[in-house]
């Protein structure tokens, strides 16, 4: 005999991919006919990026291109110049079914770029990047209930569980034209880099109010044959509203916003006299929403009139879940070879890793944040340095079983120059992480019966049984095959842990 098993279902989510594929990058090429002879090369960036993530059935197709900035100095007057190239990329991923919603996580890691000048007009690059990509479901926590039986009597123990109300992806575009005021001159982009941050997330029902904030960092040429390379910040507002089915203002929200790509252009301002940048975007959001909901679980049964089997699995789940976010300030120091810093032109933040660990119930966080700085040394000469600079970070959360969530930003970088070949860097970093407690439990999953075996007796009509303070009815009730309210109410017992050394009746 087989007692009739229903299931109960929790959402949950899921991983329906994980995975990182390594994208070579092999480029040669010629300068174009506007672009100055190189004399040195300064640095060679790898930039890749993602245009494009799209789920197909079981199919995801991420499409991009791998951009190459090499910034040099040139032939004539050894002014700092700048050329990109970039080539299109196209990955594709099977997954282990075909969601109808998914949340799609894209992101890439440059992992190497070697540069080298054939001649004065062809490069030769040849490097690497990581292209990660991660799907995440609405997925199903099961746990069995069963229809009352006459017999069959159940203990159940309720538990917190964190569950996933709400799932949504948002891709979309904006664009930002940039005043460049009357006194500052652009003739060409050395380098620039777009990044955001969210600022504020709301919930309300079935909505999310997203405010962020992007920045351009940019640094150009105002004199095509004179002066040293200029730089500028701007920062711009993002405001949207995004529609996610399941939302409300009590749930937990697990946010990423990122550039997708983006274009940055040089347009003459007609009326103003003053040159405009135009800066378009492409985002992508992605957001989980979670809320801490009850549950109850069969942890043990028994029968009263026969020997039953149950079949106890461990249950795990994520219970109390939080949404953080904190500021911390880093310090490092920068050194170079060359015989001398004379000025700094820029110092600048390309890259920022974060990976989480927990110990003692709190989250570690260890990060690497690549900085690149260009400077003029004590001979005039224009120098450039790249470094990764490894920060750490402990945040004072407490009660925590893992990281499920952790984005590092830098909000600001500054400098100071310690002695003539040494830079002390100052970073402002942002951290905001979703973290959880892990809740565990025995469930019964199935209950058997031996329909051969005899059905059970009792010794006696009535039975006197002395408890210590501490023991469980329903340990009591299980030894002696009664039923647990039975006892409760034969003896005016308001709780199933008894309270004091006493005497208690089964009948």
């Amino acid at each position: 005999m087989e007692y009739y098993l229903s299931k109960k279902t929790v959402p949950v989510a899921r991983e329906l991919l994980d995975t990182v594929s390594e994208q070579p990058v092999d480029i040669d090429l010629t300068l174009p006919d506007y672009c100055p002879d190189v004399e040195r090369i300064l640095r060679c960036e790898l930039i890749p990026r993602v245009y494009s993530a799209n789920l197909s059935g079981d199919r995801l197709t991420v499409e991009g291109g791998s951009c190459v900035r090499v910034i040099y100095l040139d032939s004539g007057r050894g002014r700092v110049r700048s050329y990109e190239y970039t080539v299109p990329y196209s990955e594709s991923f099977t997954l282990r079914d075909s969601p109808d919603c998914a949340a799609v996580y894209t992101d890439t890691k440059p992992e190497y770029i070697n540069c080298r000048a054939l001649s004065p007009r062809k490069l030769s690059l040849h490097g690497a990047f990581s292209l990660y990509a991660r799907v995440t479901v609405s997925g199903e926590l099961c746990c069995a209930a069963y229809e009352a039986d006459d017999d069959l009597q159940i203990l159940t123990e309720d538990i917190q569980a964190t569950e996933l109300v709400g799932l949504c992806r948002d891709v979309f575009s904006l664009r930002e034209d940039i005043p460049v005021g009357s006194g500052s001159q652009i003739s060409s982009f050395i380098s620039h880099r777009v990044s955001v941050r969210i600022t504020e997330l709301r919930a309300t029902r079935d909505r999310l109010m997203l405010s962020a904030e992007g920045r351009l960092e940019l640094m150009y040429l105002s004199d095509p044959d004179e002066g040293e390379p200029e730089c500028m910040t701007y920062a711009f507002p993002i405001s949207r509203v995004i529609e996610c089915a399941g939302a409300s203002d009590d749930c937990v929200i697990s946010p990423r916003l990122d550039v997708m790509t983006y274009d940055l252009t040089l347009n003459d301002d007609a009326l103003g006299g003053s040159g405009v940048l135009g800066l378009e975007l492409r985002l992508c959001f992605n957001a989980l929403c979670s809320a801490e909901r009850g549950l109850s679980v069969i942890s043990d049964v028994f029968s009263t009139e026969r020997e039953v089997q149950p079949k106890i699995e461990p249950l795990t789940c994520r219970g109390r879940t939080r949404s953080l976010c904190y500021t911390d300030i880093s310090k490092a120091c920068v050194s170079v070879e060359s015989c001398g810093i004379e000025r700094i032109i820029d110092v600048r933040a390309e890259r920022m890793t974060v990976s989480a660990a927990v110990s003692g119930g709190a989250p570690l966080l260890s990060s690497k944040l690549s900085v690149s700085m260009m400077f003029v040394d004590t001979e005039g000469e224009t120098g450039c340095v790249e470094r990764d600079l490894e920060l750490s970070y402990n945040p004072s959360v407490d009660d925590c079983d893992s990281v499920d969530a952790v984005r590092a930003a830098v909000d600001s970088l500054s400098y100071r120059i310690t002695d003539e070949r040494t830079v002390e860097l100052r970073a402002e970093v942002t951290y905001r992480m979703t973290v959880s407690c892990a809740v565990s439990c025995p469930a019964v999953t199935a209950v058997t019966a031996d329909d051969d075996a005899p059905v059970r007796e009792r010794d006696g009509a009535l039975i006197l049984y002395y408890a210590d303070r501490g023991d469980r009815v329903w340990d009591v009730a299980k030894r002696y095959s009664s039923r647990p309210a039975d006892i409760m109410a034969e003896n005016e017992l308001e709780s199933d842990i008894l309270s004091e050394d006493r005497m208690i009746m089964i009948t």
